[in-house]
């Protein structure tokens, strides 16, 4: 018995065959390519930004998707990245993280604790994999940091209000008042504030807050600051002040006052010093935990890190500008001096 032969038989056995004459037996073996070899899926990241990129610039999302691509991973084939922002506007914030949630991403990354809110707030099952977030426990993120609990992990930032003070007292040996810059409504706000008064009140600083919570607030901010003549300012990145960095940047320099910052990036715009955690290093950190997760990790199981690696960046240009010397020793344990 052929094969033709063969298969026409076990067909007419079964009933296979019967109320389709016309088809032939081989036609009756054979489905279709979509029937036979189901498409495969590629998992889809959705970056959410509350500025448009952070600190960094786009540079840091390059960073990510470097990591993702040493991981093994080809954009546009095996993996599919895109990215929202809601330029820095915390109405908007709300409404695009329910639009990304809606377009059901296998994860999604956010920047910083007030898109990793508005995610959360979006959705409870989907992934959400934050980045440098300050204090995420006090924000309602997580449970704990070894031990998330909810879908929710990713990288967090410490506090530097002591460090920041410590600085500026070697870079102003006879500082006797310090303004500090935050938004209270960012849940690390209220340590970097402490941490910095506690330190400075051991040298009998005083500490002058100023505050920002919105985008309007920032002229009222910087004439408290004014009127307290501080010998320096420490300024507490987080996403709104971020959107405004250039603007910080030139207010320093106009008011010819000391500022430090605990983002590296804004020493190398023009800032004068900056000490805090290499900020890439949080989106590299990034692409390793979604990486786990599109594996079968879950983001309850997967603890929350801050990164090991921190810089110290200081602007000469700035300092000459400012007419201050750095010393000596400040210098040699930089990690970057701008020239």
């Amino acid at each position: 018995m052929n094969r033709r032969t063969f298969v026409v038989a076990v067909l007419a056995l079964c009933g296979c065959g019967r109320g389709d004459d016309s088809k032939t037996a081989d036609q009756a073996t054979t489905s279709s390519p979509q029937e036979a070899t189901p498409q495969t899926h590629i998992p889809r990241i959705s970056i959410l930004y509350f500025g448009m990129y952070g600190p960094g610039g786009a540079r840091l999302t390059d960073v990510l998707r470097q990591r993702l691509s040493q991981l093994g991973y080809v954009e546009g084939k095996t993996i599919l990245i895109e990215e929202r922002s809601a330029g820095g506007d915390a109405q908007r914030m709300g409404s695009i993280a329910r639009e990304v949630v809606a377009s059901k991403p296998d994860v999604i990354v956010t920047s910083a604790v007030a898109a990793t809110v508005a995610a959360r707030q979006a959705t409870s099952s989907i992934p959400i994999v934050m980045m440098h977030a300050g204090n995420p426990v006090a924000a309602g993120l997580i449970e704990t940091l070894g031990r998330p609990g909810g879908n929710v992990t990713g990288t967090m930032n410490l506090t530097y209000g002591g460090k920041h003070v410590d600085l500026m007292r070697e870079l102003l040996p006879r500082v006797t008042t310090l303004a500090v810059l935050a938004n209270p409504t960012n849940s690390n706000a209220p340590l970097i504030v402490e941490g910095a008064t506690e330190a400075a009140s051991k040298y009998g600083i005083r500490v002058v807050k100023a505050e920002v919570s919105h985008a309007d607030d920032f002229p009222a901010a910087y004439a408290v600051i004014r009127t307290a003549h501080p010998d320096g300012l420490i300024v507490a990145m987080e996403p709104l002040l971020a959107t405004h960095n250039d603007e910080l940047i030139a207010f320093a320099a106009t008011t010819r006052l000391p500022a430090i910052y605990d983002a590296g990036e804004m020493a190398r715009r023009g800032g004068l010093i900056a000490y805090a955690t290499l900020f890439s290093e949080h989106y590299r950190m990034a692409a390793d935990y979604v990486d786990k997760i599109l594996k079968g990790a879950k983001p309850a199981d997967l603890p929350v890190e801050q990164p090991a690696r921190f810089e110290l960046v200081i602007n000469l240009k700035t300092a000459k500008a400012l007419g201050l010397k750095i010393p000596k020793d400040l210098l040699l344990r930089a990690d970057e001096v701008i020239q």
